[in-house]
């Protein structure tokens, strides 16, 4: 089944999966502008505020997949060390915590990057 809302996304995972995509989904959903658009986009949870991409995230099996753009990645790369990046993705292993702290702090950053007519 294709999602065709961030909400029925999360809710085709269950237990420990579904509360962490819960959280996040949450904590980026608080933080962002309230002209922010939720929507799936490449079959993934996405934030956008116009063209501007903001935020995707994902469930798989054995992670959550968290990206918050290049630039973020790249700025935070010390921080994101103990877990796998690529240019475009962080992948939090469910075997661990997830870092909330962490990813509120790239989300902060993140949007702090915008273009003051887009904040």
């Amino acid at each position: 089944m294709t999602a065709s809302s961030i909400t029925e996304y999360i809710d085709q995972f269950d237990g420990d999966v579904r509360d962490r995509l819960l959280t996040v989904y949450e904590m980026v959903r608080s933080a962002v502008p309230a002209e922010a658009e939720e929507s799936i986009s490449w079959r993934m949870p996405a934030f956008k505020l116009g063209t501007e991409p903001l935020f995707f995230f994902t469930g798989t099996k054995r992670h959550i997949g968290f990206y918050p753009t290049p630039d973020a990645i790249a700025h935070f790369s010390a921080e994101l060390a103990a877990y796998g990046t690529t240019d475009h993705i962080v992948q939090l292993p469910h075997s661990a915590p997830l870092p909330t702290e962490l990813i509120r702090e790239m989300i902060t950053w993140r949007l702090q990057q915008l273009p003051s007519d887009k904040a």
